[in-house]
Order: C-alpha cells, then structure tokens, then sequence
C-alpha cells in the first residue's frame, strides 16, 4: 500500500519546477541578485502582497503573471490534497495496513487460505474459532475492506505470484489451503508454494475428478473435492444420523467445550518408549487418545494400554482445549 502523501508527488513537483524556474528568470530577465530573485519568488508565491524588490520591466511583469498562475496553481492543488487525505482517512487506514503488514511479516507457523469464496470464508471461520494464526491472499477489493475491518490479517494480490506468496510469510508457514473456485488457479498456487516450502502441508480444492490428480503431482498434500464431501455426508446422514451428528459437534465444535485434536511426538520427548498404560495420559491431563498415526502412515485405530508411542508418532486425541494444552506441555 503506497504512502497516500505520494499523491502529492506531481504537485510538489511541478511547485519545484516553478519556484527554481522564478529564481533562474529573475536572475536573467531582471539581473537581480540570487537573494533578491529568491525573494521576489517566496512574495510572489505565498501571495503576502509585499512590494516587488525593483520595479520590474515589461516582460519580468507577464513572467511574474506566469508564476503566479502556475505556482499558486499548484499550491492550491496540494493543499486540495492533503484536505482530501485527512477528510478520507487516508492516512488512518495506511496506518492500519503498516499495522497489517508488520504483523504479518512476524507471523510463524501460521496458514495460508488462497481464495476467499465460500470456501474460503468457512476455512477461516474455522481456524478464527480454534485460534488458529492465518493470511488470506485474494484479488478482490472488497475480501480486503471486509477482513480489515474485522482485523483478519489479509494481502490483496496473485496466489500464483511468488511475490506474494512470500509477502504471506510462506517460508515459514506450517500449511497453505488452496480453495479458489478456479482448479486452474489453484494447481498454480499448489505449484509456486511447494516450490518455495517443499516441507509445509498443502491442502487443495478440485472442482473436479481429473483435477485431483494434477494436484497432487503439483505438490499437494491431501485433495478436497466439497461435491464428493458434500455426497458423502449427505449419504452418511441419511443412513448413520446419531453417529454423524457426533462427529460434526466434535469436529466442528458445534456448541460443544470438547473437539479433535493431534499432536507429533517429536524426539525428546518423555513420552517416547512409553506404553499409553505408562504414559497415563488420560489421568495426566483428561484428553482421551484415539489413534496413533505411525512413522510408516499406517493408523493403529484401536489403540490399548500396552501399545507404545514411538518418536514421530502423531496421537488423535478428544479433549477440551485445556486437556490438550496440557498433552501439549506434556510431549
């Protein structure tokens, strides 16, 4: 975002322009000394009425005319400038943005929604509700005036554009979320993000079926389909309600203090080595493992008192927001 007092640029320019001309045609036209011309300038330019230094001649008489039209011109266009920016607000809202932008710049371990249509609204609905930090990228002027005045953090700009995915802090982001309504757009920025962070998780939306597959050859982690979703829940809620209902409150948060949680047990830990009986977690901090997430992708779904947990493990865990900030001290 420029500086709004660069709208002054041309004015101030042209002022310039003016003022070393008045010096320079005095000191020719009139033979005056380098004090006097500049004199003979300020007087004529802020209109105070003073007397000229020396009585002027014919043509210093229509070149004063001609500084007077052109200076006092571009004065007065400044200064309609300036009352424009203060009226507007200008300088609040660059002010704002600075704000915006630095705040960005220090995030870490944030995401990065690309495309704020209707899925990309809810996914930040989501990551606001569960205090997730995030950056969304879109080209529409209103996406800006709408997270802006709700103080979403926001950059208005290309997805593709590496520019601005780097502006987004993608280097040192923990995941994008590529939902633009066009597949094309987001197989473009699936591409440019895992170029520029080969190791962050990448989530996509395809529109359609043979979209997928290009998606994940561009570096996709995991593809969402929301038709294919959107079937599958339907189908789920027809025929399973109660236990589909279950999932949503505990996934969705749904009125609920309880949700879904993972977290990685990275080497160090005192966890590691340890059974889920030994590590006691469930009377440690009250949240209840679920699934264990192995080294080799394969999920143990039922895990028992005796299974161990094992360095890079990543526990699904149930648990209110307290019991999992506990496990996380924890691990």
């Amino acid at each position: 975002m420029k500086h709004p007092f660069r709208r002054l640029i041309p004015a101030m320019t042209f002022l310039g322009v003016i003022v070393l001309l008045g010096i320079l045609g005095y000191l020719l036209i009139e033979k005056w000394s380098l004090l006097d011309s500049i004199y003979m300038v300020i007087t004529t330019l802020f209109t105070v009425g003073f007397q000229e230094v020396r009585p002027l001649s014919p043509a210093g008489k229509i070149f004063t005319m001609c500084i007077i039209v052109g200076g006092v011109g571009s004065a007065i266009y400044a200064a309609g400038q300036v009352m424009e920016i203060i009226v507007e607000g200008e300088m609040s809202r660059y002010r704002k943005r600075r704000r915006m932008d630095q705040k960005i710049k220090e995030m870490k371990d944030h995401y990065i929604i690309c495309g704020f249509g209707r899925v990309g609204r809810q996914v930040a609905q989501v990551f606001e509700s569960s205090r997730i930090p995030f950056v969304v990228i879109d080209n529409k002027k209103e996406t800006f005036e709408e997270l802006e005045a709700m103080g979403f953090p926001i950059l208005i700009g290309d997805a593709t554009d590496d520019k601005t995915l780097l502006a987004a802090g993608i280097t040192h982001a923990k995941g994008l979320v590529a939902c633009s309504d066009s597949d094309v757009a987001n197989v473009y920025v699936t591409l440019s993000a895992r170029v520029l962070n080969p190791h962050f998780n990448i989530v996509a939306r395809a529109a359609f079926k043979d979209t997928e597959k290009k998606l994940i050859m561009a570096g996709a982690n995991r593809v969402i389909s929301p038709y294919f979703i959107s079937g599958v829940r339907m189908a789920a809620l027809a025929t399973r309600p109660v236990a589909t209902e279950f999932l949503d409150l505990v996934t969705h948060g749904g009125g609920v203090d309880f949700s879904l949680y993972q977290i990685t047990i990275h080497e160090g830990s005192p966890l590691i080595h340890k059974s889920l009986a030994e590590a006691d977690i469930r009377n440690s901090t009250g949240a209840l493992v679920l699934a264990v997430k192995k080294v080799d992708g394969s999920f143990d779904l039922q895990p028992n008192a005796t299974s161990r947990i094992e360095t890079n493990d990543v526990l699904v865990v149930i648990g209110t927001q307290e019991q999992y900030d506990s496990l996380h001290k924890m691990v």
